[in-house]
């Protein structure tokens, strides 16, 4: 049951794909009781889950074999969620290739990235942002946090300091500003602020 909305699931689906519900089926069940999900009086309760995110997991369960399972950023992240909660390893690790192939605001990159676990994308996304010659407007910097915030813009004024980041304008119409960018060098710097993201860079390369 997702918000006391019902579904009818095969067993074997969710077995075959999550450790979760494989352990879950795997409890023992008390003399006279009913295991959850046997009847409709006994359902499986899964919190925190939306009735999106089910749907788009039972979309790739029913039609992946044919086609594209979802369509829509906004499903892939709906079944990034599901599959991070209830430990859908594989089905997790295709919805964050997919999601690295879509051009994200960095700063919602950077949010998705803390809310699933998803630590590879934060050094691109962490870079885009210092590269971006737009300050970061309140709402950004309510999802970053202050940390963030701090780390960003002190990564930005080494990157200028060096000349890693440099601006000229246009020769021709429309005569705006043109930027050129030392992406290894800014990558270093994103590395040297957020020593963590380092150290999970070389665990991950070891």
């Amino acid at each position: 049951m997702v918000e006391r909305c019902l579904f009818r699931v095969h067993r074997h689906f969710l077995t075959r794909n999550s450790e979760f519900f494989r352990g879950l089926f795997a409890c023992p069940v008390p003399p006279g009781e009913d295991a959850e999900g046997r009847t409709d009086a006994n359902p499986i309760v899964l919190y925190g889950v939306t009735t999106q995110e089910f749907r788009c997991l039972l979309r790739f369960f029913y039609d992946s074999t044919y086609s594209k399972p979802v369509d829509t950023l906004e499903d892939w992240i709906a079944l990034l969620s599901i599959a991070t909660r209830y430990v859908f390893d594989r089905i997790r690790e295709l919805a964050i290739i997919e999601l690295s192939r879509q051009v994200l605001d960095p700063v919602h990159k950077i949010t998705l990235a803390n809310q699933y676990d998803v630590s590879q994308w934060l050094p691109i996304a962490f870079t885009d942002l210092m590269k971006r010659p737009e300050p970061i407007t309140e709402a950004e910097a309510e999802s970053l946090g202050m940390r963030n915030v701090v780390r960003v813009a002190r990564g930005r004024e080494l990157a200028r300091e060096k000349g890693y980041i440099m601006s000229s304008i246009r020769s021709y119409y429309p005569y705006d500003k043109v930027y050129t960018f030392n992406d290894k060098a800014i990558l270093q710097i994103f590395y040297d602020i957020w020593p963590e993201c380092a150290a999970q860079a070389v665990t991950v390369m070891g």
